[in-house]
């Protein structure tokens, strides 16, 4: 959102470098404060979330959890999500967020691989555990979150962020939008909500929700997205602006009716995903926004540059571009042979900041996605312009980003081996004008492809499974044994069309 006056910040509003602390805070400071709406349910006021998350602290204390321990959290996008994360860090433990409709078998994976000690689930709009805990145990170095990515041994892997990476964060994204970075008092006059369509289990959806109590905003929660129900939120609330991933920008033109508009929406954000220049152009034409554009990474725990909104909106861009990094990040081009890039020419993307992780949990723990000098290698391809504007031009990593969620194709090749069934696998994305990509899979198999697709759902998310599955006899290979990637896109695509 575009600088605005601020409103003056009570002498007693001091709420230190912490996200829980800051919550603490907003509570003391308008316990009343009505912060959190679930699509038409609600308004749950700040000091009902926080009373719910110092229950679930001192469950957890009773339990001897505390620093040092994991809890992880199956919860959707509702209103048990704050209290369990924040109740969680109250009691001085690390949270590894997932979505509650994972499979059972991932889940236990989860829990072996990260040395779980408890988890926390929703019983209706309650917490299971329940009990008050202080912050006396917080230290800003403790990991304060792990956000469940995909690894290419097909095992889990968490990315490990602190307490000082997460307020690092909110502090670098809220000044890309105003010089004063500290934390915004609840405003008098209330704003229109922040909206958020991205489940907080992943990494936009869970900054989102901690930049909205930042910045002083409520919050609407959309369960799952879909864009009658994002259209009701936005002209019911006065949303004034959307941040979305290009798929949800698709669901929004293909889905709302000619005519249908998006009310008090001044602009859109686009992130997780490349975003195609038709689709964006497509978007402005039929709503009369500007879509801006993002780049980050859960590995930094979220942006690393974004198009400027004042920029955008006087209509001052760089065509193809994301934007400049965010003020506290650093980012360099790094060439193959280990030199710097010279400005427009390509190289591996690599970023610095103090919210970057300190290294992965689980099977990749010990393989830090880190150089030796402490910068980010996000394996994607870009180049910086004289002027300091970041393009993004290819992928060095093997992803499929379908739908703006990452997937690994090792990882599902993984999952679909363990069926008696299938003999090897080779997963490829096939490009989708819906959801970017699509993870489309080859296996060698006598069985029924229905058959095998129903068996991997009991192992894998709903959003890593394959929308296509081709069985063959055997899977092209080069003369060393290893699966031949081009001939297999040749052959899923001439099987596609058959």
């Amino acid at each position: 959102m575009p600088a605005e006056p601020q409103p003056p910040r009570p002498a007693a509003f001091e709420p230190g470098g912490s996200a829980v602390r800051l919550l603490t805070c907003r509570a003391a400071e308008r316990p009343d404060h009505p912060f959190l709406w679930v699509e038409e349910r609600g308004p749950w006021r700040l000091g009902d979330l926080v009373a719910d998350a110092a229950r679930l602290g001192d469950a957890l204390t009773a339990r001897s959890i505390g620093p040092g321990h994991r809890v992880l959290l199956r919860l959707g996008n509702d209103a048990t999500f704050l209290p369990g994360l924040a109740g969680v860090w109250l009691a001085g433990a690390a949270a590894v967020v997932m979505h509650p409709a994972t499979p059972s078998a991932e889940v236990t994976r989860v829990i072996e691989a990260f040395g779980v000690s408890a988890v926390v689930i929703a019983d209706g709009d309650r917490l299971v555990e329940a009990g008050a805990a202080g912050t006396s145990g917080l230290r800003s170095d403790e990991t304060a979150l792990i956000l469940l990515t995909s690894g290419s041994t097909g095992e889990p892997k968490g990315v490990a962020l602190s307490h000082e990476a997460v307020w690092a964060n909110l502090r670098a994204t809220v000044s890309a939008f105003r010089s004063d970075t500290r934390p915004t008092p609840i405003p008098t006059e209330p704003k229109a909500p922040n909206l958020i369509a991205n489940p907080l289990s992943h990494t936009a959806g869970v900054v989102r929700l901690l930049f909205a109590l930042y910045v002083g905003r409520s919050v609407v929660l959309l369960r799952k997205f879909d864009a009658r129900a994002a259209h009701a939120a936005v002209h019911r609330h006065g949303i004034d602006h959307l941040t979305l991933n290009p798929a949800m920008l698709r669901m929004l033109l293909d889905d709302l009716d000619p005519g249908e508009d998006l009310g008090a929406v001044r602009y859109a954000s686009s992130g997780t995903a490349p975003l195609p220049p038709a689709l964006g152009e497509a978007f402005e034409a039929r709503f009369g926004v500007p879509v801006l554009q993002a780049y980050g990474q859960t590995e930094a725990f979220g942006g690393i540059a974004v198009e400027n909104v004042r920029d955008v909106l006087a209509g001052r861009r760089r065509p193809g571009s994301v934007g400049r990094p965010l003020p506290g990040v650093d980012v360099r081009i790094v060439r193959p042979d280990g030199e710097a890039a010279a400005p427009g020419e390509d190289g591996e993307i690599q970023a610095r900041s103090r919210s970057v992780t300190s290294g992965y949990v689980g099977a990749a723990e010990a393989a830090p996605p880190l150089t030796a000098d402490g910068w980010l290698r996000t394996g994607d391809l870009g180049h910086l312009d004289t002027d300091g504007y970041l393009f993004i031009t290819g992928r060095l990593k093997n992803i499929i980003i379908c739908g703006g969620f990452n997937i690994v194709p090792e990882e599902v090749e993984a999952r679909l081996v363990e069926d008696p069934a299938v003999r090897a696998a080779a997963v490829v994305a096939f490009p989708d004008e819906r959801l970017g990509e699509i993870p489309v899979a080859l296996v060698e198999s006598d069985g029924e492809p229905a058959d095998i697709l129903a068996r991997a759902a009991d192992r894998l998310p709903a959003y890593k499974r394959p929308r296509l599955l081709f069985t063959v006899d055997a899977l092209p290979r080069v003369a060393n044994g290893k699966v031949d990637q081009p001939e297999v896109r040749k052959l899923a695509l001439h099987l596609a069309r058959r």
